[in-house]
């Protein structure tokens, strides 16, 4: 069978939509290559939404069945490509995945161009569809594949969850199908399958994977990396995990590995503040580590009591001992918070200055409540009004909601005096 991947586009750019490439469709391109399938991966962030290309694409590929992936941003031009899929040839099926399919999975199939929605990891469930649509595509066929939704006679159906793949079982993304020259992050390894175990109302990510972590063994990890090095000439690998440093003793194993590899390239990584310390750091620093991103997102220690758990102490320590070990230090703030005040958003901006008088870059972003979190299931209890179900504005870089302390108008002014007083162009 011939498959098409395409990956919906962003919009507008920004440091919160930067420019990496699509490794969820590349374990699939993968796995549907191993089977024997024809497959072509179309990243339209490299070329933007063009009707025109799309259309040639699909003159050019011939599919049997299009994936289409994307975020909550991306979900309306994911719409507008599904129905330039159908305008070319309504019989061409066409299937969603990624996490606003992941977790709107029944409103996704309630629209007409949206054949099937693949919930959560989607190697196997993709595959499975593949041979069922090859033999027919019988409903009682289609009903025993996990993780996927279809429609019976027009009416969206849910069938039962997918149990995740074992870590050892992961594969390697079809990185030789995308055009790794014109990434800004172009060497990104996952070294974990599963989400972050902290339940953080902001992120989606706990509601898409439950929380069940699954680390891949160190062996295989370091495998691929030598491979994107010998393969793309990789010099720098970043690893694309909610929080590397979550298991010490596997971070240990994979740090030994390097040292006895003989390192040979940089590596960068996201993680808590909470999650390092002094010694993890130097050794970091001494096997390659040149960049890490903290989500630390407020400066005032109320909110942080609230959203995430983090003392601020904590969050400055890190800073400052990650900076002394020569690695290089971007940390994320959010505005505003459900119980944010002008007095915690002066504190908050007060810290700001302090991590960057510490050696941190800033990025701060407005808070968005994204489908699945806390933050957009219980906006009501929470003071919280959603101004907007615009998923294009979904984006961090506008104000979609309000809060019970404050309008939009008000925080769009107090988030450019932030970033004026930080010496910020703009929100970023």
């Amino acid at each position: 069978m011939k498959v098409l991947l395409i990956q919906a586009p962003v919009s507008i750019r920004s440091p919160h939509a930067h420019l990496s490439p699509p490794l969820g469709l590349a374990y699939i391109a993968q796995c549907l290559l191993d089977q024997g399938h024809e497959v072509d991966l179309v990243d339209l962030n490299l070329t933007s939404l063009n009707p025109l290309r799309i259309k040639s694409t699909l003159n050019r590929v011939r599919p049997d069945l299009v994936g289409i992936s994307s975020h909550t941003e991306t979900y309306p031009n994911a719409l507008v490509i599904a129905h330039l899929i159908k305008e070319h040839d309504s019989r061409t099926p066409v299937v969603f995945g990624g996490p606003h399919a992941s977790i709107l999975p029944l409103k996704v199939l309630a629209q007409p161009d949206v054949d099937f929605v693949a919930v959560g990891e989607g190697e196997q469930t993709a595959s499975e569809l593949v041979w069922a649509l090859e033999a027919g595509a019988k409903p009682e066929a289609l009903a025993k594949i996990a993780g996927l939704g279809y429609k019976i006679d027009g009416v969206p159906t849910l069938n039962a969850p997918r149990e995740p793949l074992d870590a050892a079982d992961i594969g390697r993304p079809a990185r030789h199908l995308l055009s790794l020259d014109f990434y800004q992050d172009a060497h990104n390894v996952l070294a974990a399958r599963g989400g972050c175990p902290y339940r953080c109302p902001f992120c989606s990510a706990s509601y898409i994977w439950g929380g069940h972590r699954r680390m891949r063994p160190v062996a295989d990890v370091l495998a691929e990396v030598g491979e994107v090095i010998r393969d793309y000439g990789a010099e720098h690998v970043f690893f694309v995990d909610d929080i590397l440093t979550m298991d010490r003793t596997w971070l240990d194993e994979l740090m030994d590995a390097i040292e006895t590899a003989g390192g040979g390239f940089t590596w960068g990584c996201a993680t808590r503040v909470d999650r390092v310390d002094d010694a993890m750091l130097r050794r970091m620093a001494e096997t390659g580590c040149t960049g890490i991103q903290f989500g630390i997102e407020s400066g005032a220690q109320e909110i942080l009591d609230s959203v995430k758990g983090i003392r601020k102490e904590d969050a400055l320590a890190a800073v400052r001992s990650a900076v002394d070990a020569g690695i290089s230090v971007s940390c994320s703030f959010m505005i505003p918070f459900p119980d944010d005040t002008e007095e915690t958003l002066a504190q908050s901006a007060a810290f700001m200055a302090d991590i960057r008088d510490a050696g941190g870059k800033l990025l701060i972003s407005y808070t968005t409540p994204f489908p699945g979190t806390m933050f957009y299931e219980r906006a009501e209890e929470l003071g919280l009004t959603i101004l907007t179900r615009d998923w294009n504005l979904y984006d961090c870089k506008h104000m979609v909601m309000e809060t019970k302390n404050f309008s939009a108008e008000r925080i769009e002014q107090l988030a450019e005096s932030i970033a004026n007083g930080l010496g910020l162009s703009q929100t970023e």
